[in-house]
């Protein structure tokens, strides 16, 4: 009795498959819906006004990336700040802070103007508020932090308590812990009198 030869399967045969040989297929994965790819948080400034409508300062969101950028803007050394090669001149009552919590919101940096010292020299002018806001913002799309169209700008008015936890946040230094302060002074407490003499 003598078995029959196979054929042997020819790669890349498009012709239709004969009976006993085995077809070779082509791995198809099915077709699948890929979600959306997550856009990043965008960045946004908000002009923030008292209750009664003046000027407080600036919240910036999610501006980690321009945050040297922000510091510099309330230098107090007299010094022009340059974003994008827009100049922003010098005032002596700004006050950057980054705030992880407060009753505004979370993770914020906030520039504070501080409102007493207004009329003295180098003081910022309240009337530009809002046109600080969108000069900041045309400043890091200039320098190509962020693309055009991506940074928004809006104004909010604080209530009473969002304003006096800004002013206590601003105004509070950081902590003072006495144990590291006695440990300190008991590192670089006063030789004896003889050794003291001689310098």
């Amino acid at each position: 009795m003598t078995k029959a030869a196979k054929s042997p399967v020819v790669v890349g045969d498009r012709s239709s498959p004969k009976k006993g040989v085995p077809t070779i297929q082509k791995y198809k994965p099915s077709p699948q819906k890929t979600p959306p790819k997550p856009e990043g948080k965008k960045p946004k400034i908000v002009n923030l006004k008292h209750p009664d409508g003046t000027c407080y300062g600036w919240a910036f969101f999610h501006f980690f990336d321009a945050k040297e950028e922000l510091k510099s803007l309330s230098n107090r050394n007299g010094m022009a700040t340059f974003i994008g090669g827009i100049e922003f001149k010098p005032f002596s009552n700004l006050t950057t802070k980054w705030l992880e919590e407060c009753l505004f919101d979370r993770l914020v940096w906030v520039i504070r103007i501080d409102a007493d010292l207004d009329g003295s020299e180098h003081c910022f002018p309240m009337t530009a508020h809002e046109a600080f806001g969108n000069k900041i913002a045309r400043g890091v799309t200039a320098q190509h932090i962020w693309e055009k169209g991506a940074v928004t700008v809006t104004t909010v008015p604080l209530t009473h308590a969002e304003a006096s936890d800004f002013d206590e946040r601003f105004s509070a230094g950081p902590p003072r812990d006495a144990a590291a302060d006695d440990i300190f002074d008991e590192a670089i407490r006063a030789a004896d009198a003889e050794l003291e003499n001689l310098i």
